[in-house]
């Protein structure tokens, strides 16, 4: 492959249906339909409350209370149901609504008393203290405090040296009571649980639906994938990074996944460990080993040299949309790897290979470093053995006047130009493009997609950051 010119790429205006939305937009949408149902069946009750103030204020709370619940199935791998599919955009909104939430339940017992401040200090303060001292309002200022007390351990946990492991699992805990306890207030003292026993059934069957959520999830799941267990089959250190970890089934019930998907990784021995980590498939969908590309960034990734073959090792997954089922329709296809992120990449390579696919498929992988770099062979020789396969290699640090340098690879980052020589003129908007790196990597190349004409339903990315 040529190396491209440093001229500007044109715009192309998409073609693509007005009516087709992105992935996003339409989870968002679904998401939206389910929040409301509290407010709409309050509506449908008659439930009106007096004064336009205390009206919007109790419509907000019941809002807020829909989102806190919908907390759980985001959060929750919940891969049968497709608006909980989609991982990477589930822990997203739950990490962005859960900002929000925090705000508005700190402001909670301050928006119910602001009518008193404003008509004068005094009722203010009568109205405060008798809301502290009052039985029937203590599980609303328990339910606060542990909020608060919870929030500020987020924020602070790494200042609090507190490992992934420990937060997660105080997580889990502490939200659980917050759960208990919101319940019992907004049924017990919220003015329409009060006046419509009937209405508290939706609260109560919220928070059933999630403690068993969490069931599910930390007791009944490890006790299935205990019964599927693997085992390290090889572990390699591929360079001063990267790290390649095999392993294979010890049972016939062996996993079913797709290209392009991911697992959660769980190499303590104990299938019920808080101890998880999620990891792009490598290897190709016939094979029933797993093949990891891992790179040692974090306290548990710098310790890869601990694992050994023959380890036990316990698997959740597969999860993850980033599969060629999205472009099932598409005249052609570009992938866009950095770093660790060649891994869904090769996965989804290797399979298109297999298939034979004879569509244009080009792929952009870029690193720091040029020893970084991993399976470079085989994608040269994919390049030569694929029907219409290219290959182009972006180092940010590169001797550009070594030149031993092969023609495929490049010094630099992703940019738009390199992104607009891998499509086919005139045929832009039937394109369809798989991202996966770093959070800022697919930040900036969504945004040079965006420049470039490329619109949202075209674009399918893995974060590998959760």
């Amino acid at each position: 492959m040529t190396s491209p010119t440093a001229t500007k790429p044109p715009i192309h205006k998409a073609s693509i249906n007005p009516l087709q939305l992105p992935k996003s937009t339409k989870l968002a949408v679904a998401y939206l339909s389910i929040v409301i149902v509290p407010v709409v069946i309050a509506q449908l009750l008659g439930m009106q409350i007096e004064g336009i103030y205390t009206s919007i204020l109790s419509a907000v709370n019941l809002l807020a209370m829909s989102v806190f619940f919908m907390q759980f199935p985001l959060a929750g791998r919940i891969k049968q149901l497709p608006l909980f599919a989609n991982i990477d955009w589930g822990i997203t909104k739950h990490k962005q609504l859960g900002q929000y939430l925090s705000i508005f339940f700190f402001l909670h017992p301050i928006l119910i008393l602001l009518p008193k401040a404003m008509m004068s200090f005094d009722d203010f303060s009568v109205s405060l203290i008798s809301a502290i001292t009052s039985p029937h309002l203590l599980t609303g200022i328990l339910a606060w405090v542990t909020m608060a007390v919870w929030v500020l351990m987020s924020v602070f946990k790494d200042k609090l040296n507190i490992n992934y492991e420990t937060w997660r699992f105080l997580h889990v805990i502490g939200f659980s009571i917050i759960a208990t306890l919101a319940t019992l207030h907004i049924t017990t003292v919220g003015s329409h649980g009060q006046y419509n026993q009937q209405f508290n059934v939706i609260w109560w069957l919220l928070y059933a639906v999630s403690m068993t959520l969490i069931v599910y999830n930390y007791v009944i799941k490890p006790r299935l994938i205990k019964q599927r267990p693997y085992v390290i089959s090889h572990v390699e250190k591929m360079n001063e990074s990267d790290w390649q970890v095999n392993i294979a089934p010890t049972t016939s019930n062996t996993l079913a996944y797709q290209p392009g998907q991911f697992v959660w990784l769980n190499t303590t021995g104990n299938p019920y460990s808080f101890e998880q980590h999620p990891f792009s498939i490598v290897t190709g969908a016939e094979q029933d080993q797993l093949g990891f590309i891992i790179r040692a960034l974090g306290d548990y990734t710098s310790s890869l040299d601990q694992l050994t073959a023959g380890q036990t090792v316990f698997v959740d997954g597969p999860y993850g949309c980033m599969t060629l089922d999205q472009s099932q329709l598409a005249s052609g296809i570009t992938l866009i790897a950095g770093g660790a992120g060649i891994a869904p990449m090769l996965s989804l390579l290797r399979q298109l290979a297999a298939q034979h696919d004879p569509r244009p498929i080009r792929l952009l992988y870029a690193n720091r470093t040029q020893a970084r770099m991993v399976h470079v062979d085989e994608l040269v020789e994919l390049e030569k053995t694929m029907i219409d396969f290219k290959v182009q290699l972006i180092c940010e640090q590169l001797n550009v006047h070594d030149d031993s340098l092969p023609i495929y690879l490049v010094p630099g980052l992703i940019n738009q130009t390199l992104i607009n020589t891998t499509m086919t003129t005139g045929k832009e908007s039937q394109w369809t493009f798989y991202l996966c790196g770093p959070k800022g990597m697919i930040a900036a190349t969504t945004t040079h997609l965006h420049t470039l004409g490329i619109t949202q339903p075209q674009i399918n990315f893995e974060k590998l950051a959760f």
